[in-house]
């Protein structure tokens, strides 16, 4: 999307902009996931966006059996997930699983899960996510997530163990194109003001998909790949 904009006339002509995402995300995604992986302050970045509290902390964990008969390793496993479901909301917790975007896994479909080998002969695991609301810091998540993790009695040879470090998950990250579209339109602006007022501002790229990217140990910073050229009018 192109459009040659003036004046204050820049914030009525881009706000459209917002409307014309083609992700379509409206669930919560894991921000170090795909687009996540650009470095928004590298140079051939733009730097104006939305910087903001990231929704939930999550951490990643497995639950593993390494009995001789892989017919017990699944039931045990099974077991000890049905058991993890049903202290989750008790303990502040939900599981949940995605590579992307997440879904609560439920007693209604936890046994829809894939098995996968571990890492040693003879194991079973599930992978998936434990999440913690992020209510001001990530020490009181991660505190809620790991006093969940150990109270999850083990099942025969299953037990539950993390896998790695905490990450940070956002809902429905486009809801913050309309936003982000302003910051932009207010720089592309102030940007053409210091030309003088023969100066107006192009604008292309806000039908971009949103990016994000992890920008602190709480927050995130969203933005739009944008790219504006100041001309005379």
């Amino acid at each position: 999307m192109r459009a040659y904009l003036m004046g204050a006339a820049l914030f009525a002509a881009i706000a459209p902009a917002a409307a014309q995402d083609n992700s379509n995300i409206q669930g919560e995604v894991v921000v170090t996931a795909q687009r996540a992986s650009a470095n928004y302050l590298s140079d051939e970045q733009t730097v104006v966006g939305l910087r903001r509290t990231a929704d939930s902390a999550i951490q990643r964990v497995k639950f593993t059996s390494d009995s001789r008969d892989e017919d017990m390793r699944k039931r045990e496993i099974h077991a000890m997930l049905e058991a993890a479901i049903r202290r989750a909301d008790g303990a502040g917790v939900e599981l949940v699983t995605g590579d992307f975007e997440l879904t609560k896994v439920t007693l209604a479909n936890y046994k829809d899960l894939i098995f996968g080998r571990g890492a040693r002969p003879d194991t079973s695991e599930i992978g998936l996510f434990v999440k913690a609301g992020l209510a001001g810091s990530v020490g009181s998540a991660q505190g809620r997530i790991d006093n969940f993790v150990k109270a999850v009695p083990p099942n025969g040879r299953a037990l539950m163990e993390k896998n790695g470090g905490i990450t940070l998950t956002i809902i429905n990250p486009d809801q913050y194109r309309p936003e982000i579209v302003k910051l932009v339109a207010a720089e592309a602006l102030k940007t053409a003001g210091a030309f003088g007022p023969d100066y107006g501002v192009e604008v292309a790229g806000l039908n971009e998909q949103l990016i994000w990217a992890q920008a602190s140990t709480t927050e995130v910073f969203l933005y739009i790949p944008y790219r504006f050229t100041v001309r005379p009018k």
